[in-house]
């Protein structure tokens, strides 16, 4: 029987990595969100997130991909 924390780490390490893979700026957004923006300069509306800040968020993601996997390797392998 695999360990069950071990499983469980698996299993949220894979879902939080797609979901940085799949919505970087949602990520960047929701941590961000509350805070009082730097700049009033832009246009109404726009909620741009610097790429930046995207392809950092897709960096964790992929390691958070691995480590899921890996995690799934131990437990399951």
């Amino acid at each position: 029987m695999a360990d069950l924390r071990t499983l469980l780490a698996a299993v949220l390490g894979l879902l939080l990595g797609v979901v940085c893979l799949a919505a970087p700026g949602a990520v960047v957004r929701v941590q961000t969100a509350g805070r009082r923006p730097t700049g009033r300069d832009g246009e109404y509306g726009t909620d741009a997130v610097p790429d930046r800040w995207r392809r950092l968020v897709q960096a964790v993601g992929v390691g958070l991909v691995v480590a899921g996997a890996y995690f799934g390797y131990v437990a399951l392998g």
